[in-house]
């Protein structure tokens, strides 16, 4: 969950900037999809049983990274020295 988050809020803050960040991110989330499969598909053997409360407090936190992008992009595109 966190390297979710970790990966999410970097890339919306600096993906303007430097939009590399976005296949990067992609290919990362997919990556961290099949192994997090794999490893639960061979060394777990039930999944843990877990209410929605995690599920809607990383939805809840995941609301910001959009604005951060605009606040962040926005001075990225409008800064003369940058490019």
């Amino acid at each position: 969950m966190s390297g979710i988050l970790n990966i999410v809020f970097m890339t919306m803050m600096y993906g303007v900037g430097m939009p590399i960040l976005f296949p990067i991110a992609a290919f990362n989330f997919m990556n961290q999809y099949i192994a997090e499969r794999i490893i639960v598909s061979y060394n777990v053997p039930l999944p843990p049983a877990l209410d929605d409360k995690l599920t809607k407090n990383m939805i809840a936190l995941l609301y910001y990274a959009p604005l951060l992008m605009l606040f962040n992009g926005y001075w990225m595109l409008s800064n003369p020295e940058i490019f």
